[in-house]
């Protein structure tokens, strides 16, 4: 292996080495300051609060105060009503609402199961803390007329509460549910239909697989290929300017948007470099070197201490910007060119001499 392959391969690992170090110092960044807007944080992968439930059934106790019969008479009734009405109505039972109130928890649990029907909201939870003693009925945005807050304190105080209070917490949960339910037939809200419930019944929940997780990464593979292509044909130099307009953009606009104007700028880049690549050779072109074998030498010698910084800089178009061009033949033997002082005197042969065999 010649002096210019290993070169290039030294400069090639060492660029890479450094793509990597920048990408894992940018996202480091980016990941402390919570930055939402960077390109290397996927929000998908944050890690959920495990505190808040996801709800996947209508009726959910962690603290299996419901038996199973009650606690499947309670689903039956909802999945009915939910399946003639619309609304979706959930019982969530736990034992303590830890650091948060009874009032932010059901907020929390409300919305990160996205009660009710998408443009209707029309959700409703019923949240009850064993321990704290605390319930909650909260009420999506399109029932606030239907059963407002005196409305659902009138439902726990005079329906629910007495029941909890006897220990009967099935018989409270069941009255409260009836309540609402008969509050929202007094109201005409939009109808449902099969296929609806289909796609929003409480048990078929939106499921993330493993496979997703992967298909959202994609994007940023194909990115980080486009820089290591980058820093391969042009350089560190090549690649930090094409991070800056990344970072650039990202904060300007979104991912798609971003991640098209980095593509253009990374092709832009690679055909100029080739069109006056063609130039500068089809300029060169023609043209005999007259350099001395000293000069040559000289040559060789700045040309193979200063080629890999070069590269590793600017990539292998720095040929462009310096005017270097590689001549074959000073890496082809050395005979030509030897400096040795003793030479043949000029005579001829006489046809002499003598062979033998063994």
């Amino acid at each position: 292996m010649n002096l210019l392959k290993t070169q290039m391969i030294q400069s090639v690992t060492t660029k890479i080495l450094f793509f990597v170090s920048l990408l894992v110092c940018t996202a480091g960044i980016h990941l402390k300051i919570g930055n939402s807007h960077s390109i290397f944080i996927i929000e998908e992968w944050k890690t959920e609060d495990q505190n808040i439930p996801l709800l996947r059934s209508p009726v959910t106790d962690t603290t299996s105060t419901l038996t199973k019969e009650q606690k499947t008479q309670l689903t039956n009734r909802l999945i009915s009503f939910e399946t003639e009405k619309g609304n979706q109505i959930a019982v969530l039972i736990v034992g303590s609402t830890g650091e948060w109130t009874i009032e932010e928890y059901a907020v929390k649990v409300f919305e990160k199961t996205e009660l009710g029907r998408k443009g209707i909201d029309d959700g409703v939870l019923i949240v009850v803390a064993i321990q704290n003693h605390k319930t909650k009925i909260e009420v999506g945005y399109g029932l606030e007329g239907t059963i407002p807050d005196a409305t659902a304190k009138k439902i726990i105080e005079e329906f629910m509460i007495p029941k909890f209070r006897e220990g009967n917490y099935f018989q409270g949960i069941s009255d409260g549910i009836d309540t609402i339910i008969t509050k929202i037939n007094e109201e005409e809200l939009p109808k449902t239909n099969i296929s609806q419930i289909a796609e929003e019944k409480f048990p078929v929940v939106e499921q993330k697989n493993d496979f997703d997780k992967y298909v959202v990464f994609v994007p940023y593979v194909i990115v980080a290929i486009f820089a290591i292509v980058t820093l391969v044909v042009s350089g560190i130099v090549g690649l930090i300017m094409l991070i800056g307009v990344f970072v650039f953009f990202s904060y300007r606009s979104t991912f798609p948007i971003n991640f098209c104007i980095g593509i253009f700028f990374t092709v832009f880049k690679l055909i100029m470099d080739e069109i006056y690549l063609k130039i500068f050779n089809k300029s060169k072109s023609g043209r005999k070197s007259k350099t001395s074998n000293k000069s040559k030498n000289i040559r060789k010698s700045k040309t193979s201490s200063k080629s890999f910084w070069r590269i590793i800089l600017f990539g292998y178009n720095y040929k462009i910007l310096f005017g270097y061009k590689h001549n074959s033949s000073a890496w082809s033997s050395s005979s030509n060119s030897s400096s040795s002082s003793w030479s043949g005197g000029g005579g001829r042969s006489g046809g002499g001499g003598a062979s033998g065999s063994w």
